[in-house]
């Protein structure tokens, strides 16, 4: 699998110019996520979604 670095490859989005204002135009991405609710500090469910999310990424 190739890595893919946005960093490099989208750098006017990841480094934008203090000094302009720029309308960018961002292309689709994907992206994983967790969607809960709670305390994350304490939930059980919040733990195990980030491992998953962890062992996905």
């Amino acid at each position: 699998m190739e890595k893919i670095d946005y960093l490099k490859q989208l750098k006017h989005l990841y480094a934008p110019s203090a000094k302009n204002v720029e309308i960018v135009d961002v292309p689709e991405l994907n992206f994983l996520m967790l969607d809960g609710e709670g305390d994350p500090n304490t939930s059980q469910a919040f733990k195990d979604a980030v491992e998953a999310l962890f062992s996905l990424s």
